[in-house]
């Protein structure tokens, strides 16, 4: 990415991989060795698991009187029982979840029971080189706003997260494959692709969790640009594509845009 005399390096981010995913590709090494910090969704650095895990619990847990059974239409609660029992994971933990935390339990046991590691991410696997070369770690976002993105959306977009889910669940490790080899090879086609089955059918969700991210995220990119040093961007593969991507914003204003 660059304007005039000013830099900036965007990598595509897979949250979660596998050892036999490694190692990284060399073009992204080489720009990660050029820059001199590195841009995250969020610091990892400061990251708390133990308290994002009390916050997830705490905005994602159902007054008493309500749960799963009680708001979920009863064949989307079939399904989830259905699923929570090919895991082996018991019902009554899950059933007194919110809708969007369920679902992100429920996709975390899909990926970690086909063999993903939330540790081997490309995210991580960036903060840790950044450490060890004494790189600046700068989060775009801080991880309560992340954890709180889903709690703040309405009961049918929850909705829609959990069924998105459940769809996903026989089907998450070749789209994971499809993803990653994606983003081995710089598809961008293919990764637009991705991002049109996993949203296109809510747009709701579409426009929180890309949309105005990006958008928020673009004058923070531009001022790094301005400041004189090369970054390292790495955030979610699928927020570079796409007509409302990093990479169409970017080009819209006036920047010149160049897959290395």
């Amino acid at each position: 990415m660059t304007k005039g005399q000013e830099t900036l390096y965007l990598a595509g981010s897979v949250h979660v991989l596998r050892a036999s995913d490694y190692p990284i590709p060399v073009v992204l090494e080489d720009a990660f060795k050029k820059s001199a910090g590195l841009v995250e969704e969020i610091d990892l650095g400061k990251f708390d698991a133990e308290s994002a895990q009390l916050q997830m619990l705490q905005q994602g847990s159902y007054p008493p009187g309500h749960s799963l059974k009680t708001d979920l239409p009863p064949a989307v609660y079939q399904r989830v029982a259905a699923l929570a029992a090919k895991q082996k994971v018991d019902m009554r933990m899950i059933e007194t979840m919110r809708p969007w935390l369920a679902s992100i339990v429920l996709l975390d046991n899909q990926l970690a029971q086909d063999g993903f590691d939330p540790e081997s991410g490309v995210d991580i696997h960036f903060a840790d080189e950044a450490d060890a070369s004494g790189k600046p770690v700068i989060g775009l976002e801080q991880a309560s706003y992340q954890l709180g993105l889903f709690a703040q959306f309405p009961d049918k977009a929850q909705q829609d997260l959990l069924v998105q889910s459940l769809d996903e669940s026989d089907t998450l490790k070749s789209e994971m494959d499809t993803l990653i080899g994606a983003w081995h090879d710089g598809d961008t086609k293919v990764l637009e692709k991705e991002l049109g089955e996993e949203f296109g059918k809510y747009p709701e969700v579409y426009q929180a969790v890309l949309v105005q991210r990006n958008r928020a995220w673009m004058p923070q990119l531009e001022k790094f640009m301005a400041d004189g040093k090369i970054y390292f961007v790495a955030v979610g593969a699928l927020h570079l594509v796409g007509p409302d991507g990093l990479l169409a914003l970017f080009q819209k204003d006036d920047y010149t845009v160049e897959q290395l």
